[in-house]
């Protein structure tokens, strides 16, 4: 009989994924008896999936001004529950004066002569501020938005566009829940067609897909597309998600997107996002939507999930 082994992470893996360093992970240690890692061969500590996920969601909360020592009691379901009412909070607490505050920040920050961490601070500071699913559904749109079109007008360098996407690309990424070790179907592969290198929407619909227990495959861009149906048929993929701007030649996105809904199979999805898919007539495919934004996405899957 086969038997599953579940992931451990190492003591650095822990600290770069949760940013709680192995200091105060060996003091909770001694003064709250979690986490309790094993130790390997050397003495080395190594923490289990589940130990993993709870500091994930406890370093998420202690910004929030709860006690170390009160999260550190609190079952997995707890913690998550609190985490939600916490963005719940403060989804309604962003106003339109708010908003426009922290872009005109971001894009100083942005400036040359600025600190270079300075929009790694300030975006990590708002993502702590109202939680990964506010942050990638309401702030990230704008921010990429102002940013883009400050590019175009020349008022920021082709270097500051490519550090604010790579930092904000970073942040999220580490931000991003376990994957659940008993994922509910269906699976979701993102990625772009070849030519199109804005992946940054497909990373905020795979942050909040995650936050709902979706299992997702992130290959980033460009990949093509009978790559994309030999992986819908490798890894079992129940929705292929697709994300094109306005840069993407249109003759190209739709031949793109022709050869997908001809080879994918019925029971797999095919969704559509971006500008560049908005200006598309729509296939007349069953399977095929078209989202103007990830909310929609994912309230999608959410209806998915409880037909399987």
């Amino acid at each position: 009989m086969t038997q599953i082994k579940h992931p451990a992470f190492t003591q650095a893996q822990v600290e770069q994924r949760t940013g709680l360093s192995r200091e105060l992970l060996r003091k909770w240690e001694l003064r709250y008896n979690f986490p309790q890692p094993s130790r390997g061969a050397r003495g080395q500590r190594h923490y289990s999936g589940a130990e993993m996920q709870k500091l994930a969601l406890i370093s998420r909360l202690l910004p929030c001004g709860l006690r170390a020592s009160a999260l550190v009691a609190m079952p997995l379901a707890a913690l998550q529950a609190r985490l939600d009412h916490h963005a719940v909070q403060a989804a309604q607490s962003i106003s339109p004066h708010t908003l426009t505050q922290a872009t005109q920040a971001l894009l100083a920050s942005l400036q040359p002569g600025q600190n270079l961490d300075a929009p790694r601070l300030l975006l990590q500071a708002q993502l702590d501020s109202h939680g990964l699913n506010t942050f990638v559904a309401d702030l990230m749109p704008t921010f990429n938005a102002a940013v883009g079109q400050s590019w175009k007008a020349q008022r920021l360098s082709i270097a500051a566009e490519h550090h604010y996407t790579a930092t904000l690309r970073a942040l999220v990424q580490r931000a991003l829940p376990l994957p659940d070790l008993h994922p509910r179907p269906p699976k979701v592969l993102l990625t772009t067609p070849p030519g199109e290198l804005h992946s940054l929407g497909l990373l905020a619909l795979q942050a909040q897909l995650a936050l709902q227990g979706a299992p997702c495959i992130n290959l980033d861009s460009q990949l093509p597309a009978p790559e994309v149906l030999h992986m819908v048929h490798e890894a079992g993929v129940g929705v292929v998600a697709i994300s094109a701007s306005v840069c993407m030649p249109v003759a190209q996105l739709t031949s793109y997107v022709a050869e997908l809904v001809q080879g994918l199979p019925a029971s797999c999805a095919l969704w559509l996002g971006g500008q560049g898919c908005a200006a598309l007539p729509l296939p007349s495919a069953a399977n095929v939507s078209l989202f103007q934004d990830t909310t929609g996405a994912v309230s999608h899957w959410l209806s998915l999930a409880q037909t399987l």
